[in-house]
């Protein structure tokens, strides 16, 4: 009798942490055990997938929201919906950061990002304005990216400095963004910290590839989303894809944190790569046996709490 072959993405290296390497067994657990799904094709297969996400989100997250107890306040700015999160610890006078929420481009939201946004908050001191963009294919790049900017815009009116971070599509957007708001001469952001950020719509990394079987991430399932957010014609221009982009000078210091268990390690290297050979501030932080966007759901590991300060003391660093 043929034996099947473990599951790779249920593999834990030995190189991480006890506390990680628990919380992953758990989760590589759950993953596993999900029945397959067809890839979305309709407006109402998108809104279903999206329901299942937000539900899922409500029950992982919400015993560390109600300890961080953050205090939140909703505003638009033009056709945006913003959601403020001011954390206990809040620092009088500390530039305020922008958070653009990753989800595939068709998933996710203010309220269901919450906890990336409230640890964010809570380990910088800083009100974190998370930016709830219209999701694919209600929008695509054009409009999402606008909407983006007009935070960006608004939050500039009142601070001489703001930073900006996002995380997967979030941080494909938030680079884009930033590269929108430079070339028109736009206040920018005094630092950007992308987490996984997707930077190729193509997926021409090696990565994609390569680490496909041990990722969480199914590229199949994520392909419709892609397609609704921009059309494969235009993913070839930086505002969709921001490997892309012209990193001439005034484009801020970068942060770059991914994970070695996650086929966007190459989008995070080749983006690095960009920023540093067209002369700007880079930094790439590579996470031993992280997997996508480690850094809500293990922020109480070693590896999560480095993560967090990581990116506070880059803040501190930027937003003077």
């Amino acid at each position: 009798m043929n034996q099947q072959a473990p599951d790779p993405r249920l593999f834990i290296p030995a190189s991480v942490s006890a506390e990680a390497a628990a919380i992953l067994a758990v989760i590589g657990g759950v993953i596993a055990s999900l029945p397959p799904r067809e890839p979305p094709r309709t407006l109402e297969d998108f809104d279903a997938a999206k329901a299942r996400g937000e539900a899922f989100a409500a029950q992982m997250t919400a015993a560390p929201l109600a300890a961080l107890a953050p205090e939140l306040e909703p505003w638009t700015a033009g056709d945006a919906p913003v959601l403020s999160v001011r954390p206990r610890s809040a620092r009088e006078g500390a530039a305020p950061l922008i958070y653009v929420h990753g989800g595939g481009f068709a998933g996710g939201s203010a309220h269901a990002n919450l906890l990336t946004a409230a640890l964010a908050a809570e380990t910088s001191g800083r009100v974190v304005h998370s930016v709830d963009y219209t999701l694919a294919p209600r929008a695509q790049w054009r409009q999402v990216i606008g909407e983006v900017v007009a935070v960006c815009e608004a939050v500039a009116r009142d601070t001489p400095a703001f930073g900006l971070f996002g995380d997967s599509a979030g941080g494909c957007i938030a680079a884009a963004a930033t590269l929108a708001l430079r070339d028109a001469g736009a206040a920018t952001p005094s630092a950007l910290v992308l987490i996984s950020p997707v930077t190729d719509l193509a997926g021409g990394g090696d990565t994609n590839r390569t680490l496909a079987p041990y990722d969480y991430l199914d590229a199949d399932v994520l392909a419709p989303a892609l397609r609704a957010y921009a059309d494969p014609a235009d993913w070839h221009e930086p505002l969709v894809s921001p490997i892309r982009g012209d990193f001439k000078p005034g484009y801020p210091p970068t942060l770059l944190q991914v994970g070695t268990r996650e086929i966007l390690l190459s989008d995070s290297v080749r983006l690095h790569r960009a920023l540093r050979a067209a002369g700007q501030s880079s930094r790439l932080e590579i996470y031993e046996g992280m997997p996508h966007v480690f850094q809500p759901t293990l922020a109480q590991t070693p590896e999560g709490v480095a993560a967090w300060a990581e990116i506070a003391d880059f803040w501190l660093e930027h937003l003077a």
